[in-house]
């Protein structure tokens, strides 16, 4: 898909996921292990319902609550604007994660996991009764898609309001349960732990997602959007 603000979807690639021989791919392989598997030991209640919060399809999940925005607005224009930061933004940093993601086509917990006697780590045991506690999407992992979203929503607010202590609610129709953030990063850091605990992503790739979804949000911000939002 063309974007909207940048000039390509490669433009803030992340460069490439650990290694599989390296230190920090089994220390996050070993998180997602012990956190994100169907019958963990050591996840908390806490943090499968955050997992669960977070599994909605993200098409109505990210749609719904971004309108909470607009409603912030009594000016229309401002409403506006401020829907046209939010979506344009947000399309663009699903459009790089996804070029990124089908550019390493790196393979995902559910697959790294059961296969680990195939990564030339010692440190990575496989099990090959392994899966994770949610369903995995069917797309490549790195970066984390949900990190680009929230990452790239943190700093477009960030921006708009010229600070980031904002307070915003946030609800799922998986768990019907609302949650309030009260700040910009609040939301980034509850997706990181949904997409670990639930078993779906290596830490490093929500690190990655996160830090795609910001650049691309400056980006927009600088050359889209020049004027203060508020």
């Amino acid at each position: 898909m063309q974007p909207f603000i940048l000039t390509s979807s490669s433009q803030f690639r992340p460069g490439p996921p650990p290694a599989l021989e390296s230190g920090e791919y089994a220390a996050d392989f070993i998180e997602v292990k012990e956190l994100g598997g169907k019958t963990s030991t050591r996840r908390t209640a806490a943090q499968l319902e955050t997992a669960r919060f977070h599994s909605e399809a993200p098409a109505q999940h990210f749609a719904r609550n971004f309108g909470r925005f607009a409603r912030t607005e009594t000016d229309p224009v401002r409403a506006a604007r401020l829907m046209a930061v939010i979506y344009a933004g947000y399309a663009d940093a699903i459009s790089a994660c996804l070029e990124a993601k089908y550019h390493y086509d790196a393979w995902r917990p559910q697959t790294a996991i059961p296969q680990a006697d195939s990564d030339n780590n010692p440190a990575t045991i496989a099990d090959p009764a392994w899966t994770p506690v949610l369903p995995a999407p069917n797309h490549p992992e790195y970066p984390a898609a949900h990190s680009c979203s929230a990452g790239a929503l943190a700093e477009l607010l960030r921006q708009y309001y010229g600070t980031d202590k904002v307070t915003f609610t946030w609800d799922s129709k998986v768990t019907n349960t609302t949650r309030t953030y009260a700040d910009t990063d609040a939301l980034v850091e509850d997706s990181r732990v949904a997409r670990i605990c639930g078993g779906m992503h290596f830490r490093y790739s929500t690190t990655a997602g996160a830090a795609l979804g910001r650049q691309v949000a400056q980006w927009a911000m600088t050359h889209a959007f020049q004027s203060a939002g508020k």
